[in-house]
């Protein structure tokens, strides 16, 4: 589903979405605060050229008589499917005008399936591992944290040093598994709440099959980057948390609400200069004993930066 545009007026929003109705283009609208504007949204993005068209001729003419005979046409073609009471109320819902995060919330309703399964996994994992106790005292923990992290001690020591070693032995799920893991409740919490009010929305807005080809961007990525870099430039195979896809999602909706007026969802400055002051912070060799991925951190803002950046150039949702 794509955003096509917003129209002032229910009426006017009515006359339009019935005027596309008739050109077999189907549409979802929604009420934007208490000001009566309407945003238009296309359910089919290969029609969204042809709908801006549209929208512009109506915009330019918005009392032409053909919309107010369009209204008749499109109850017909309701009427014909035998669907008018339950198509009309899925094309207009009403939502609050706290949707934006730069409002200060982050909405309701039920956490999409994707996100919802991330987090139960990191949750339930980080209690296997339990990474901030005594491994040694619970073969179940040792075995968690072994299997999913980017590199094992032994692999590290038997291949002198090589970031890569557990990876090049054929465990490729190391580039992505280290998400799951985290290095104490702390560490969880702040990236289970990212999780959640980015997540979700994120998800929403894309789908849930576009959204994991999202995560797993997101993660083999910044995990790769993070984990083969060298550690004089602050790279380090060892580390966990699934903040770098976090960061991403920072990145994307940043992007995208930058270069587009009229998108849904905006960070708010103070959060994108906290999240890069982090990063700048961290590689800068100032704190000592500052135990944060921060390559992975940048590579997840930039490598979600640039998709925010091609999907508002490249038409995708």
């Amino acid at each position: 589903m794509r955003y096509l545009g917003e129209i002032t007026g229910r009426k006017s929003a009515e006359r339009f979405v019935a005027h596309l109705l008739t050109q077999d283009v189907a549409t979802h609208i929604e009420a934007v605060g208490d000001f009566d504007r309407w945003e238009i949204w296309i359910r089919n993005e290969d029609q969204l050229q042809l709908s801006r068209q549209q929208l512009n001729e109506f915009l330019a003419a918005p009392q032409d008589p053909k919309y107010e005979a369009a209204i008749v046409r499109a109850k017909e073609i309701l009427n014909e499917k035998a669907e008018s009471r339950k198509q009309i109320a899925q094309n207009i819902r009403t939502v609050r005008p706290s949707r934006p995060i730069s409002g200060g919330l982050i909405g309701g309703g039920a956490t999409p399936p994707l996100t919802l399964t991330l987090m139960i996994l990191c949750i339930g994992l980080h209690l296997l591992s339990s990474l901030g106790g005594n491994r040694q005292s619970n073969n179940w923990s040792t075995a968690t944290s072994e299997q999913l992290s980017f590199l094992t001690i032994a692999d590290y020591q038997a291949s002198n040093h090589n970031p890569a070693a557990s990876i090049m032995k054929g465990e490729i799920w190391r580039v992505i598994t280290p998400i799951f893991l985290h290095a104490n409740m702390i560490h969880l919490a702040m990236n289970m709440l990212g999780m959640y009010v980015f997540g979700r929305l994120i998800e929403r807005l894309l789908g849930t099959p576009r959204y994991a080809l999202f995560i797993l961007l997101l993660a083999i990525v910044p995990n790769l980057v993070q984990g083969l870099t060298p550690a004089v430039l602050g790279g380090s195979p060892f580390f966990v948390g699934i903040s770098g896809v976090i960061y991403g999602f920072i990145g994307y909706l940043w992007m995208r609400s930058s270069i587009n007026p009229r998108f849904p969802i905006r960070i708010p400055a103070q959060m994108l200069i906290l999240a890069v002051g982090m990063i700048v912070l961290g590689l800068s060799g100032l704190i000592k004993d500052w135990h944060m991925a921060d390559l992975c951190h940048l590579a997840g803002l930039v490598v979600g930066g640039a998709i925010g950046y091609a999907a508002e150039y490249g038409n995708s949702p």
